[in-house]
């Protein structure tokens, strides 16, 4: 008759796994992170640039500090805009929500025609106590002889995760083409 040995490096009863023990402060202190982190208002900087010496028209997307935004001087001649001013917020009740949003619409005459550049705030969601907290971007869409070659893009996708984020949308007349420039969001927080 034949016999099974048993080796000993083969325990005979599966291993038993033991988790490392999971501490509610530990539990509390990633909450309290993720709970701030969506919190935090965002200030983004748009700027616009026609430029048909160089037959080209920039949008660029940066982000301010607090600290910056309460002493930046936004303004429709330096081509500087803020997502914040596009939209009308209700704070008439505990939770203040985005009720009205508005485009900004500006036409670059470059060597190939005219382009309609439109900038609108991307809203995370309307209520600022959401999970998104007070996070804004916005969006562009570039638009020659009434067709959209760059349709409606939000030059932040998401409001948590590390999805890249649009630093620049460069428009060129000769060649009619629309190129984004994307980096990594833990290189643009």
């Amino acid at each position: 008759m034949l016999s099974v040995k048993e080796t000993p490096n083969r325990p005979s009863t599966p291993a038993q796994f033991t988790p490392a023990p999971f501490t509610p402060a530990l539990f509390a202190l990633c909450l309290f992170w993720a709970e701030g982190a969506a919190a935090e208002t965002t200030y983004p900087l748009i700027t616009y640039t026609c430029n048909p010496a160089s037959d080209i028209a920039i949008v660029t997307n940066k982000l301010l500090t607090p600290e910056e935004d309460k002493t930046f001087n936004y303004s429709d001649a330096d081509g500087t805009y803020s997502p914040w001013d596009m939209v009308e917020i209700d704070r008439s009740t505990p939770q203040p929500k985005i009720v009205k949003t508005s485009k900004l619409t500006k036409i670059c005459n470059l060597s190939s025609g005219a382009y309609t550049i439109t900038i609108e705030p991307h809203l995370f969601g309307r209520d600022l106590t959401g999970k998104c907290g007070s996070a804004i971007s916005a969006a562009v869409t570039v638009t020659y002889d009434g067709l959209d070659i760059l349709e409606r893009t939000p030059l932040e996708d998401f409001c948590k995760g590390n999805a890249p984020v649009i630093i620049r949308v460069t428009t060129f007349g000769k060649i009619g083409e629309v190129k984004v420039k994307r980096i990594p969001k833990y290189k643009f927080y």
